[in-house]
């Protein structure tokens, strides 16, 4: 695996881009646009995404444990069997993103979009939405 923990790409345009085996633990990526961008085997532990781009890529089964997504854009965005325990998606636009089969425990959802999302086999556990909530429903 590519080792490009705490790189500050902040900024940078890399839509269309294919990352395959990278470590992008702590990266700063806010303000990227990372649309139509497909990323396999990746590690986005705690990963700045805030006010990024990420309509239409694809983090099926990634890593994005305590990652920051607040303000960004999460549309259409397939998260299928992604880890997204403990993430911030404060004020995320999740209109139309697939999160069938991903795991949140402990998820900051406060003022997400979530119209159209695919919750099925979510697995949802005390998220944060002001305040904690033990539940396996967002809605």
């Amino acid at each position: 695996m590519k080792n490009c923990k705490k790189i500050d790409l902040s900024g940078k345009d890399l839509r269309d881009f294919d990352f395959s085996d990278v470590n992008f633990q702590r990266a700063n990526l806010s303000n990227v646009n990372l649309s139509k961008t497909i990323i396999k085997n990746c590690d986005f532990t705690c990963a700045n995404f805030k006010n990024s781009n990420l309509e239409n890529a694809d983090f099926k089964g990634v890593n994005l444990r305590g990652a920051n997504f607040t303000d960004a854009n999460l549309k259409n965005v397939n998260f299928k069997g992604a880890d997204l325990s403990g993430a911030i998606l404060h004020n995320a636009n999740l209109n139309g993103a697939n999160l069938s089969e991903a795991y949140m425990r402990g998820a900051d959802i406060r003022g997400v979009n979530f119209e159209n999302v695919n919750l099925k086999d979510t697995i949802i556990k005390l998220i944060f939405d002001g305040d904690y909530k033990r539940t396996n429903k967002l809605i």
